[in-house]
């Protein structure tokens, strides 16, 4: 009996395979479509920058669709209003098969804009909502602006920038990049380089170029020096509107990076504010493309609530004592032909 029903088992496992078999049928599953009315309008990237020359005043902005056979005119909204920028229309026009949008351009108002900060805009189309199964970027994107020169850093040679408040005033000092503006003041009539006119030079984020900030900040020590490279200037507000370009340029609680705290335990961020700049008397009269210029600066912890400038102190303070300290600093810069180019 073991035997015939071991052989009885061996005849029925194929028939019952071939049952499983037959319950299967071959399906084909359509890929699902985007709706007839879709556009699928987007922005390539949610984040964009756009750096602007001093005298420059507006920007353009485009937007990219899936389904571009029909003309169509997609609206765009300001997520983020602050009645700083203003947008030269309302929606973005597409021409038929055209899958770009025609440009709309974004201005705003220079007499309020300060020169190297950064201005955002947030745009949405679509109340954010996608409305196209294949639609690719984004519809939603922030827009920052920043003006500022175009710097060169590798057009000088590098400086050792001998510092009251680094304690290397009367050393070997500290080894700093300086930069030129390539498109400050450009002759179109005459190509660069053009020794008529004045330059703009700067060492960038000082404290941290020099070592005493791990973090970059805004104490960026820039300056106009004329065709001799002397009568050397701040780059001011006064500077840029008597060459008619509408800009603010701040030169006072510029952030260091660095940060003083006291013994009641608050801490307020270092400030620089620029107090004047001249030729060291060895070379003011000296003619030569080496020249050494001394800053003189004030330093200080700023608490921006109370509007009030602290001592700085290496030890820590019982309470904070107003007021501020001044330092030096100087270094040789040497121009080059290379820079105006």
């Amino acid at each position: 009996m073991k035997l015939n029903k071991f052989f009885f088992g061996l005849l029925m496992t194929p028939a019952v395979m071939m049952v499983g078999c037959s319950d299967y049928e071959d399906t084909e599953v359509a890929s699902p479509e985007a709706d007839a009315d879709a556009i699928g309008a987007y922005f390539e990237s949610s984040a964009v920058s756009e750096q602007l020359s001093p005298g420059q005043t507006s920007f353009k902005i485009v937007l990219n669709r899936a389904s571009f056979s029909e003309a169509v005119n997609v609206p765009v909204k300001a997520t983020a209003p602050d009645n700083f920028f203003s947008l030269s229309d309302n929606q973005f026009v597409f021409d038929a098969e055209k899958q770009v949008s025609s440009p709309i351009t974004v201005t705003f108002n220079q007499s309020v804009v300060e020169l190297q900060k950064t201005y955002s805009l947030k745009l949405q189309v679509a109340d954010g909502v996608k409305d196209h199964l294949y639609g690719a970027g984004y519809t939603d994107a922030t827009y920052s602006m920043v003006i500022d020169y175009a710097w060169k850093s590798d057009s000088l040679a590098s400086t050792m920038v001998k510092d009251e408040y680094a304690g290397t005033f009367d050393k070997e000092g500290a080894l700093a990049a300086v930069e030129i503006a390539k498109d400050f003041e450009v002759d179109e009539e005459k190509p660069s380089p053009d020794y008529t006119k004045n330059s703009l030079v700067r060492i960038s984020s000082f404290f941290a170029t020099i070592g005493k900030s791990k973090a970059a900040g805004e104490d960026h020590i820039q300056f106009v020096v004329d065709k001799d490279h002397k009568n050397p200037q701040f780059l001011t507000t006064d500077y840029l509107a008597n060459n008619e370009i509408s800009l603010k340029v701040n030169t006072t609680k510029l952030a260091t990076g660095m940060t003083q705290k006291f013994a009641e335990e608050k801490e307020y961020p270092i400030c620089m504010d620029l107090v004047g700049i001249n030729v060291e008397a060895a070379t003011a009269e000296a003619k030569t493309d080496n020249v050494t210029y001394q800053v003189t600066y004030e330093l200080y912890a700023f608490d921006e609530k109370a509007d009030k400038k602290y001592l700085l102190s290496t030890e820590d303070d019982t309470v904070p004592v107003e007021g501020n300290t001044q330092y030096k600093a100087k270094f040789e810069v040497k121009f080059v032909k290379a820079s105006a180019e």
